[in-house]
């Protein structure tokens, strides 16, 4: 398109992606909300602190980054795409488009920034090869889905944000009261594979949460906000039977403690233990003198949001991931 200039960038430099970092920052601070989700935040910030001395960084493989800038002297960054593939079939997106999505210097129509990147993105995954592309979009509105009906995608999932009041009524009986478990911290070093055993087994159909690798958790590891005394783990006879997760949000206004990941073996299941763990995530959470809880669900869940209705929590707001096949360069051709 005339309007826009689209750069696709794979594997880029810190320089190039700066300003793409600055973007996504203070459209996170407008919002109040992140403006990408924390596996593309991660795969984007490996590109800006490449560990390679020549200042490049595979870290991310089949990420792409797509920046949308106005085609005028100055050049300014209108908006950001964010395309991650699994290696074969499957590609998520997120745009990061300013509150004003449109390139009103465009002439004589304003340009819509994230139609602009949307159909970029599509370009790509058709010359990789084609597949699902799942589009996500945090705070979701009529926008969003007028937007993604516009490009032939429909609704998959609705992931809502849950938050409550901390710290919560005091129990009438202690945690796993009348039980032969043992709750304590996660044990860096230890712990990994009997989690991800858990946690897999818990999360088996999960498009994200059930497909954990050591990698993957070795990685949150090194997060600066992971605190393995807030990574709370139930034994029962020896097995690792489930965990609740935390995770603080300090620079966020309220802060906001997190209910980042919570699992229960199905071997465990019907024992009450995934609200005993909530509970005990929260607790520890409020200790540290969080006033808000936070956590996410998917919608569907009903069992799960139920759960969490019961013990106080309520819907914040809802986050939308779309689906559409997008074809390969010889389907494209032969249509």
């Amino acid at each position: 398109m005339d309007d826009l200039l689209v750069e696709v960038m794979t594997n880029p430099a810190p320089p190039a992606t700066a300003p793409v970092v600055d973007l996504v920052d203070s459209v996170t601070a407008v919002l109040g909300h992140v403006a990408l989700s924390e596996h593309k935040r991660d795969e984007l910030d490996r590109w800006a602190h490449p560990a390679s001395a020549d200042g490049t960084s595979d870290g991310a493989p089949g990420a792409v980054g797509l920046v949308a800038r106005a085609t005028d002297a100055d050049g300014a960054l209108l908006g950001y795409a964010h395309l991650s593939g699994d290696g074969g079939s499957q590609f998520a997106v997120e745009l990061v488009v300013p509150e004003a999505a449109v390139d009103v210097r465009a002439d004589p129509t304003p340009v819509d920034v994230a139609d602009v990147l949307l159909d970029a993105v599509e370009e790509v995954v058709t010359e990789r090869g084609g597949g699902l592309l799942r589009l996500w979009a945090a705070l979701a509105d009529e926008t969003d889905d007028a937007r993604a009906k516009a490009h032939r995608f429909v609704l998959e999932r609705e992931l809502l944000q849950m938050r409550c009041a901390l710290p919560l009524a005091p129990l009438e009986a202690p945690l796993f009261a009348g039980t032969s478990t043992e709750l304590r911290s996660f044990r860096p070093g230890l712990d990994e594979e009997a989690w991800l055993t858990t946690n897999n087994r818990a999360f088996a159909s999960h498009p994200e949460q059930g497909h954990w690798t050591l990698d993957t958790l070795v990685e949150r590891e090194r997060e600066p906000w992971f605190d393995p005394d807030g990574f709370v783990v139930l034994e029962s006879g020896g097995r690792l039977a489930g965990s609740c997760w935390t995770k603080v949000h300090g620079t966020v206004d309220p802060p906001m403690g997190e209910i980042y990941v919570i699992s229960v073996d199905p071997d465990f299941h019907g024992r009450g233990w995934g609200r005993a763990l909530t509970r005990a995530g929260l607790d520890w959470l409020a200790a540290r003198g969080l006033t808000v809880g936070m956590l996410y669900v998917d919608a569907a869940n009903d069992a799960a949001v139920s759960l969490y209705r019961s013990m106080g929590f309520t819907v914040d707001h809802v986050d939308r991931a779309y689906v559409k096949q997008v074809a390969s360069v010889e389907r494209a051709a032969s249509h």
